[in-house]
């Protein structure tokens, strides 16, 4: 009797004090590789989620070659692209033979965001999309 009490006074303690609030949200991510030569691309989406509802949701470049031109000139194209597009930024690895960067991205729906990169606000529906453009998810 005396261990039931404890473990209901544990199990109390644990629920007031918010242990089990993120019970049910999960991050998924859905990648793909492009090869050529010495170059290796990575584009991966990695998004959160809660009863298939996104409301997290981000993209990350992973790019590698022996050619550092390649590289400064793919760094020099997300430049261009982010200081149009103004998305939230984190560089990731900035070397002469590898560049990864993570985009925020927004989950409002506008042209310009949605013709360059694939965003959906429900899970089935984002993993259904990057399956048709040839990611594979996990």
């Amino acid at each position: 009797m005396i261990k039931l009490k404890k473990f209901i006074i544990l199990l109390l303690c644990l629920i007031t004090t918010g242990c089990f609030e993120n019970s049910g949200y999960l991050v998924k991510s859905c990648s793909k590789e492009e090869r050529s030569d010495t170059f290796v691309g990575i584009t991966t989406y990695t998004f959160g989620f809660k009863k298939d509802v996104i409301d997290d949701l981000k993209i990350t470049y992973d790019y590698q070659d022996t050619n550092t031109n390649t590289i400064n000139s793919l760094k020099l194209s997300l430049t261009t692209q982010n200081n149009y597009l103004k998305l939230t930024e984190e560089v990731l690895v900035d070397e002469p033979n590898q560049y990864k960067i993570t985009y925020q991205l927004p989950l409002e729906d506008t042209n310009e965001l949605t013709s360059k990169f694939v965003i959906e606000k429900s899970r089935t529906d984002l993993v259904n999309a990057l399956k048709k453009e040839g990611f594979v998810c996990n």
